[in-house]
């Protein structure tokens, strides 16, 4: 039998521990997991889950009011220094519980009608620890997956509405919309109905899928939005473009004479101005703008862009490979020149065969049209023998 120190040394803890209990049973019945089992229309899993989880609850707090009866019958009788008593109701299986009443066909003729179970107050606070760990894990775990699930569908709501939005205001349909809308709507309610059903990492793999679907969306409508709004810019753009291919095919068709008369067998072909179909092309954008054509618009946006990017490139190679058969005679000319100086330099400006290759070349380059393999030839000849001379001195 416990002395009456340590009897009241037993029932303090026992009154601090009945107290720890009510603070945690509250903070189980406000908690958010809580809220949201009790209150949604759950299916599957979750609602299995729950059916088990609030009928331990009910047991739980059934346990902790019977806890609490016994703290303060204890109470009673240590203020009555009712040791013995006192001692039995600490130690002993003295709390009653599972009470259930026997069906008639399980009963004896002399056995009892109603059976029980006896714990000690021990006992009972280790079953509803574990009662209550089994209870939180549940309500932190639909809490959790509510709470993940809703964190990434809003954004998603967020964006479609927007993305939405756009689609209506240029008076277009894309059928990816509705499609992720109704998905969205899908996985919202699943996650309400059923949360604990939720599979972590293919939800997240749904997520990423339905954000990059509607990113795709974003970028198609952002493409009409820009054709439409920025439509007189990107023309005149167009415009100019043209007019600079324009310029280069004349650039171009003026070398090409001049090669024609300077170079002989320049083996080029007349550069052709090829802007006309883009011009056409370009008078008919106007009428798919007045016309909302949006789609058609950007389409020939683009591809009138692309293409007179590309005429532009190519106008421009034409006039390189004019310009640059005058640009190697006028080169072969400087080195010539360069050659004779090095020549004099060296002391061979009285060389009549250094004389000789250079009257050769000088009259091949000076002659027009200049026949300029001959001149190549010429040059080579000339800076070969400069280069024999200089090592035989």
């Amino acid at each position: 039998m416990l002395s009456h120190d340590e009897a009241g040394r037993a029932l303090r803890r026992l009154g601090e521990e009945s107290d720890r209990m009510a603070d945690a049973l509250v903070a189980m019945d406000t908690h958010a997991g809580h809220q949201l089992l009790r209150n949604a229309a759950l299916k599957g899993l979750t609602k299995r889950r729950w059916a088990e989880t609030s009928a331990t609850m009910t047991v739980l707090w059934e346990q902790f009011n019977l806890h609490r009866r016994m703290v303060e019958l204890a109470k009673d009788l240590l203020d009555r220094r009712d040791i013995g008593a006192l001692t039995t109701v600490l130690t002993d299986p003295v709390v009653e519980l599972n009470a259930q009443q026997l069906p008639i066909e399980q009963r004896s003729l002399t056995g009892p009608a109603i059976v029980s179970e006896r714990v000690t107050l021990t006992d009972l606070v280790e079953r509803m620890k574990a009662a209550y760990k089994a209870i939180t894990e549940v309500l932190a775990a639909a809490d959790t997956a509510w709470t993940t699930t809703i964190a990434r569908v809003d954004p998603l709501e967020t964006q479609l509405r927007t993305v939405s939005a756009l689609a209506t205001s240029l008076g277009v349909d894309d059928v990816a919309l509705p499609k992720i809308a109704a998905e969205l709507g899908h996985i919202r309610e699943l996650a309400l109905a059923d949360p604990l059903a939720l599979d972590a990492e293919q939800s997240a793999h749904s997520w990423d899928r339905l954000a990059g679907e509607l990113e795709d969306v974003r970028t198609r409508l952002s493409r009409l939005s820009s054709a439409k709004d920025t439509f007189d810019d990107r023309m005149a753009r167009i415009e100019a473009l043209l007019g600079e291919v324009v310029g280069a095919y004349d650039d171009a068709a003026v070398a090409y004479a001049t090669v024609m008369r300077k170079i002989a067998s320049p083996g080029l072909t007349r550069p052709n101005d090829s802007t006309g179909p883009l011009r056409a092309r370009l008078t008919e954008l106007p009428h798919l703008w007045r016309a909302g054509q949006w789609r058609e618009l950007a389409a020939g946006l683009e591809a009138l862009e692309r293409d007179a990017t590309s005429a532009l490139a190519e106008a421009r190679t034409q006039l390189r490979l004019v310009t640059g058969l005058l640009d190697r005679r006028l080169e072969l000319r400087g080195r010539l020149e360069a050659y004779r100086a090095k020549a004099a330099r060296l002391g061979h400006a009285e060389d009549m065969d250094l004389t000789e290759l250079h009257r050769t070349a000088h009259g091949v380059l000076y002659t027009t049209p200049c026949d300029l393999p001959a001149a190549t030839r010429a040059v080579n000849r000339y800076q070969q023998a400069l280069q024999e001379k200089r090592s035989a001195s």
